[in-house]
């Protein structure tokens, strides 16, 4: 089977997988659901606040380290990825709750969960190689982004909060909505040296739930604009991490048919694996 066919087959079934129904305890409409998915993560949002001081400092840690070691650290950057993953697909989607008393959201979690099971299969057999070149200055756009998703600056009553300390204490790590951005964006930096169905599978749930949070703005009362605004670099760095192949390789071929000599390298990277992909991914 061709590699688009693969691609295109597991994201229907990631589709699929989006719209399996949620499990409660106490039966409720499909109308309720977007009020469903609120109370549970309200509750799950603020229910590992241990967490997440530790998770963005060792966040921080694979990334200095994969700047300068490169795919020396790559197996285990890329296991610290899956583990958040699989844990954010459990924990942020099984509740018990006033309302509605036990309650899977099972789309959610089945998705997340193999967007985790994926980056375990990249540990298995690896194929990011974690080496930062010079690129086109355009593909830095990413980075405002992925600050603002590593912050997350948002109060408990999920209005502004800018307070530095939340660099420290944000939903980044334990939700999926602020985590996925920052890493599908250090996979847009090292591309074209990527797992593409990694960065492919990753991309497409973080859309669709992207997506889900733009509809739930129009559907679910009381939802609020910042929240709305928070989930920008969710949408936007997905997206784009859907498109990059296309992108990159329009940019690279207008690039050198004007003449610009400084893109060649990048024209390079892109139409040749490096020695060092070739030894640890094949």
């Amino acid at each position: 089977m061709k590699e688009s066919r693969k691609t295109l087959l597991v994201l229907l079934v990631l589709l699929f997988f989006t719209f399996l129904p949620t499990l409660s305890e106490v039966p409720f409409p499909s109308q309720d659901s977007p009020l469903v998915m609120k109370e549970v993560l309200t509750q799950t949002s603020v229910s590992n606040p241990w967490l997440t001081s530790a998770i963005h400092i060792t966040t921080v840690a694979f990334l200095v380290a994969l700047y300068y070691y490169g795919s020396k650290v790559g197996r285990v950057a890329s296991a610290f990825f899956g583990i958040l993953f699989i844990f954010i697909a459990f924990s942020n989607h099984i509740a018990v709750t006033q309302s509605y008393g036990l309650v899977v959201v099972t789309g959610n979690l089945v998705s997340i969960l193999v967007v985790g099971l994926f980056w375990m299969w990249e540990v298995y057999r690896p194929r990011n190689v974690y080496v930062f070149q010079k690129l086109a200055a355009w593909r830095y756009w990413v980075l405002p982004f992925v600050f603002l998703a590593f912050w997350f600056p948002m109060s408990a009553e999920a209005g502004p909060d800018f307070n530095p300390l939340l660099l420290l204490t944000s939903s980044f790590g334990v939700m999926f909505c602020p985590t996925t951005p920052v890493v599908i964006a250090l996979l847009t930096l090292i591309y074209p040296n990527v797992n593409k169905y990694v960065l492919r599978v990753t991309s497409f749930v973080g859309l669709i739930i992207g997506f889900l949070n733009v509809l739930s703005f129009f559907v679910m009362p009381g939802y609020p604009l910042w929240l709305l605004i928070l989930h920008t670099p969710l949408i936007f760095i997905s997206l784009y991490g859907l498109l990059l192949p296309i992108i990159v390789k329009k940019s690279v071929l207008a690039s050198i048919v004007k003449g610009k000599t400084s893109l060649h390298s990048e024209a390079k990277i892109l139409l040749e694996k490096p020695k060092e992909q070739l030894r640890i991914g094949n």
